[in-house]
């Protein structure tokens, strides 16, 4: 019976990603929320965000949150990134397991940028020094759970909101996915589906100034629907070398974004006796993401806490490089 339902979870979300795969374009530049589609965590981030299906702490909230199952205590995971342009994003997760119940999780990502000035068609240098500056933010609850000793399947739901000079709106959104640990030099194969929500239009009405009836008689207009950046995500990690002092793990994801062409990324970790990481990955077919790297380092502090922190770096292209860290407890 639970074979069953192990061979039925995994086809229902396969079938749904392949029908949204079969899409024979992509409308780019229609979804909104875009800060959701950044990734959170220096780990996963340093390996080329090939990351459904190794992630297996708190920031599997961010990832496929069937990795929250493996959560085997409490754990708490922090991340920041310093984006281009000067803007901030964070990511706040907190896990805990409940025995013979499941796991629990709750996150949080935010986005900030400094003061911006505000211009217009008549003064584009600036409005006498006004400004205004640009705050997003989602907020999930987590749930996790193992149906079979290998497979293992989780639901986000979350609350998105954006908010641009007045103009904004919030909406709810859900994130679903599975883990299947096949038992052979770790293969795991992961499968999750992101910022799946309904369409979304922005509160208030504005001048179109490239529309001379909207100019002209100063009649303001009702924003479009946009959509969220649904992600599908399908992801596989094996364990290339494993000994007592070394450790390798290759990883590869396939995404396909609903506003944009599919991505596929590669990475892979080197582990020096579980306490020292060397990470690389590549991102294929983006606008400006390619070459990652990063490290990190695991220590065990007292008796009770298992502490990580992690770096990230990212080549952004004309962007310029991007920076990570992260820092996790498991207690």
């Amino acid at each position: 019976m639970r074979t069953l339902k192990s061979i039925t979870i995994i086809f229902s979300l396969a079938f749904v990603f392949t029908q949204v795969h079969a899409q024979e374009f992509a409308p780019v530049g229609t979804a909104v929320a875009q800060f959701l589609e950044i990734g959170v965590g220096a780990r996963g981030s340093a390996m080329g965000e090939a990351y459904t299906a190794l992630t297996d702490d708190a920031a599997s909230a961010f990832w496929n949150p069937a990795g929250l199952a493996q959560v085997d205590r409490r754990n708490v995971h922090f991340a920041y990134n310093g984006w281009p342009a000067e803007i901030s994003i964070g990511g706040l997760s907190f896990a805990i397991n409940v025995e013979d119940i499941g796991t629990f999780g709750i996150s949080a990502i935010y986005l900030n940028t400094d003061d911006m000035l505000v211009t217009t068609l008549s003064d584009p240098e600036g409005t006498s020094g006004q400004t205004f500056s640009i705050s997003n933010y989602a907020v999930g609850l987590s749930y996790a759970r193992f149906m079979t000793e290998r497979l293992s399947v989780g639901v986000t739901a979350k609350l998105v909101s954006e908010e641009y000079f007045g103009y904004g709106y919030t909406t709810f959104a859900l994130d679903l996915g599975t883990l299947y640990h096949t038992g052979f030099r770790g293969l795991n194969i992961g499968m999750s589906i992101l910022h799946f929500g309904s369409d979304i239009k922005f509160d208030g009405e504005y001048i179109d100034f490239s529309d001379p009836k909207s100019v002209g008689v100063d009649k303001p207009k009702n924003f479009e629907t946009y959509s969220l950046p649904i992600n599908f995500r399908f992801g596989v990690s094996i364990d290339v070398l494993e000994d007592p002092d070394n450790h390798l793990i290759a990883a590869a994801d396939m995404i396909h974004p609903n506003n944009n062409l599919e991505q596929y990324n590669t990475g892979f970790e080197y582990g020096f006796r579980q306490l020292f990481f060397l990470r690389g990955g590549y991102k294929f077919n983006t606008d400006e993401a390619g070459l990652t790297l990063g490290l990190g380092v695991k220590y065990k502090l007292l008796d009770n806490y298992d502490v990580q922190l992690d770096y990230a770096y990212s080549d952004m292209g004309v962007l310029l490089d991007v920076h990570r860290v992260s820092f996790g407890i498991s207690f």
